[in-house]
């Protein structure tokens, strides 16, 4: 596989399907994975809206951020530190840990390192699934970067 530009539209389809084969593998469902073009405060942002329950609703939040490690941890990204990568990651799931610690950050508030770790050991647990469906990840970017929106019938079947 080539390599991946750090926050390109590539990469964000694989942050949000990370969310959406997680839920799905965990017996969620997903509505859709769409770019937000339509929205001007939106304007190049992307999100998967995914059905929870509270017993995988936490593993679901930690998708993104683990599609992201994977996308590191097997050499899909340019030559980038782990230390510099992980900055990256964090600010990108600033969002998905608000909802999995649930709590707004303030401007001037930070998470924890404890909070961090805590979030962070999750992820890597959760990478597993994301590693079992890097094929349909691969199969449906595409689609996605075509379309800007992606059902979630058409993730299940790619997801066999």
């Amino acid at each position: 596989m080539r390599k991946i530009d750090i926050n390109s539209r590539e990469y964000q389809c694989w942050h949000e399907l990370g969310h959406a084969v997680v839920c799905i593998h965990l017996g969620g469902t997903v509505d859709l994975v769409e770019f937000l073009n339509d929205q001007p405060h939106a304007q190049g942002m992307a999100r998967a809206r995914c059905n929870t329950n509270e017993e995988i609703r936490s593993h679901v939040l930690c998708g993104g951020f683990a599609a992201e490690l994977f996308l590191l941890r097997n050499q899909f990204l340019p030559s980038i530190s782990e230390k510099e990568i992980a900055q990256i990651i964090f600010k990108n799931a600033t969002k998905d840990r608000e909802m999995y610690w649930r709590r707004e950050l303030q401007p001037d508030e930070q998470f924890t390192r404890e909070e961090d770790e805590i979030f962070m050991n999750h992820a890597t647990a959760v990478m597993r699934i994301v590693g079992t469906y890097k094929s349909a990840i691969q199969t449906l970017v595409p689609g996605l970067l075509e379309a800007g929106r992606l059902d979630g019938k058409c993730i299940q079947d790619a997801m066999g």
